[in-house]
């Protein structure tokens, strides 16, 4: 509960959104509100209301999907261009962020500012290469990589979440994920992302990334860069993570030690470049 609430705002611009919640130290952007609400910051006294600045709409073109960071987590999944992109790949990440009932409240850009080092949406996100548009109050746009690089700057400065921007993949290609949890609907304890594009027989690109075995969610470049032009094999898929997955840090609580965080790393995206490679190969 929002307890100590003294001011709250409805602006109809980015511009003056921005404004207001960055004049005020104890202000807040408030959205769906699935994380504002449950944490009951008692320091938090000024709420500015986003719900007239149009930032809900998912839009589909032929090159693209754009998606409003006020949109809800299960209108992504249940929106047909959305919810389909990539064989289904962020529907498939998205549904691991809450149950049902959070996500028809909380939105993808409150996700994506609070993530934490597991969140199977910013995994998810990676490997499609996406773009993300923000304000500061001048909107701006970054690679989504960029954002996760600098994710909490951006929560420091209060910079607002305005839009992702989703180029529509090549028929030639797949997209698989792979997530271990305490259930299997839980929160990912780890869980990994690949995708796979193809030109005459062989993966052109080749992405991956992993949740959980780092302290944010990261892409596996010396990986893509020792299989992108490959025929793949499982052997050649071993040999090029374990380099990649040496860079990472895993951060061990009750969940699971870092020794487990590492191995489960590599034994999903194991699982997903090889998924996304035999997608793939099917569509050539």
């Amino acid at each position: 509960m929002l307890r100590n609430l003294k001011h709250y705002e409805r602006p109809a611009t980015i511009e003056d959104a921005v404004a207001l919640v960055q004049s005020n130290a104890n202000a807040v952007y408030l959205a769906g509100g699935a994380w504002t609400v449950a944490q009951g910051d008692p320091a938090l006294e000024f709420a500015v209301d986003l719900q007239d600045l149009g930032l809900d709409t998912i839009e589909a073109t032929l090159e693209d999907v754009r998606v409003g960071a006020t949109a809800s987590l299960q209108a992504l999944i249940d929106h047909p261009d959305a919810g389909a992109l990539a064989d289904g790949l962020l529907s498939e990440a998205a549904g691991y962020v809450q149950s049902r009932n959070l996500r028809e409240q909380g939105t993808v850009g409150g996700t994506l500012m609070v993530a934490g080092p597991a969140d199977a949406l910013t995994t998810a996100l990676l490997v499609l290469d996406a773009e993300i548009r923000y304000a500061d109050p001048v909107v701006h746009t970054a690679p989504f990589m960029s954002f996760v690089a600098y994710r909490d700057r951006l929560v420091k400065t209060k910079t607002l979440l305005t839009e992702l921007c989703i180029q529509r993949p090549p028929v030639r290609s797949a997209a698989a994920f792979e997530v271990v949890g305490r259930s299997p609907k839980d929160k990912p304890i780890v869980c990994a992302a690949a995708y796979v594009e193809m030109d005459e027989g062989v993966p052109n690109v080749v992405r991956a990334a992993v949740g959980g075995a780092h302290a944010q969610p990261v892409r596996l470049h010396k990986a893509e860069h020792m299989l992108s032009g490959q025929f793949l094999t499982s052997d050649k898929v071993s040999q090029a993570l374990t380099p990649a997955l040496a860079d990472l840090t895993p951060i061990a609580d009750f969940r699971g030690s870092i020794e487990y965080r590492l191995e489960m790393a590599a034994v999903l995206a194991h699982r997903a470049i090889m998924g996304a490679w035999q997608a793939a190969r099917r569509t050539s």
